[in-house]
């Protein structure tokens, strides 16, 4: 994860996170994420969120991702989502092996097993992959990003750093934060209505879970921000507890489409803006406009 300053007064620069391993940089991907939560707040979403008996009802769902390719190679995460080997992840953690790289997938049980892309949706950076010769998997249960009320607890689980089945609780920081993050092809990705949570997230949750206290999915930890240092570069002590999901609800939407037509479509009203220059471009133009 590489870290972005947030400046004063000024909109922050938003990074996605994947532990970077060789030049993520050059396959036109920046790692970025997520924040350390502060003791105080993970103590109080612990008192108030069995956060022990969720770890043993979600971990077996979710699953630590290596991806490699050419000069690039990563680790991510991600959350089973069909019993026959669909997992839901971040779009930029499967980036390095699109173009004939590889994914390995690691389980909980320590398990492993090949995995190929279904399809990728740059967009809204999430992906879906799907394991080979694997069935039964365990399925995490869904959630609904629509019923999250401002600070509730939460539990985050991935592998940050590449530490395969790290759990870490907070709470839900605030609701529908829109964030631009930068994408592949120089195209950025959008967060829309995105959730922001104080847990403790580092490189390598990205595409992981995010859950309730009833071990429910209602997010796909994805982006978030670090406090610039002294000579205004990034910062190298840690992050600020500034950290974004992607609601479940639109993960479910572009999961299932993915899966169904190995892409997402969008419709398009059929209409675009030209500015009108001196010049009178346009039909009946005069002026400027």
């Amino acid at each position: 994860m590489a870290n972005v300053p947030r400046r004063p007064n000024r909109m922050p620069r938003w990074l996605i996170g994947v532990v970077a391993v060789a030049a993520l940089i050059g396959a036109g991907v920046i790692g970025g994420v997520i924040s350390n939560a502060t003791q105080s707040s993970t103590s109080a979403s612990s008192s108030t969120c069995p956060v022990t008996s969720v770890a043993d009802e979600v971990l077996p769902s979710v699953v630590t991702i290596e991806a490699s390719g050419g000069s690039a190679s990563g680790i991510g995460s991600g959350s089973v989502i069909r019993s026959d080997g669909y997992i839901l992840t971040n779009n930029h953690v499967v980036l390095p092996a699109v173009g004939g790289g590889s994914l390995r997938v690691l389980f909980s049980n320590g398990s492993t097993a090949p995995a190929n892309i279904v399809g990728r949706d740059p967009l809204t950076d999430l992906a879906v992959i799907k394991v080979t010769g694997v069935s039964n998997l365990p399925v995490i249960a869904m959630g609904s990003s629509n019923d999250l009320q401002v600070g509730q607890p939460v539990v985050a689980l991935g592998a940050p750093l590449g530490y395969a089945s790290t759990v870490t609780a907070g709470i839900v920081s605030a609701l529908d934060r829109t964030v631009s993050v930068p994408g592949e092809n120089s195209q950025p990705a959008l967060l829309v209505n995105a959730v922001q949570t104080d847990a403790a997230i580092n490189s390598g949750n990205s595409g992981g879970a995010l859950v309730d206290c009833s071990s429910r999915l209602v997010g796909v930890p994805s982006a978030g921000a670090t406090a610039p240092s002294a000579n205004g570069g990034p910062s190298s002590t840690g992050n600020i507890g500034l950290n974004f999901a992607i609601p479940v609800d639109l993960a479910k939407t572009v999961s299932n489409e993915i899966i169904d037509n190995g892409k997402v479509t969008r419709s398009y009203i059929g209409l675009d803006a030209e500015p009108i220059g001196s010049g009178g471009r346009g039909q009946n133009a005069t002026g400027q406009g």
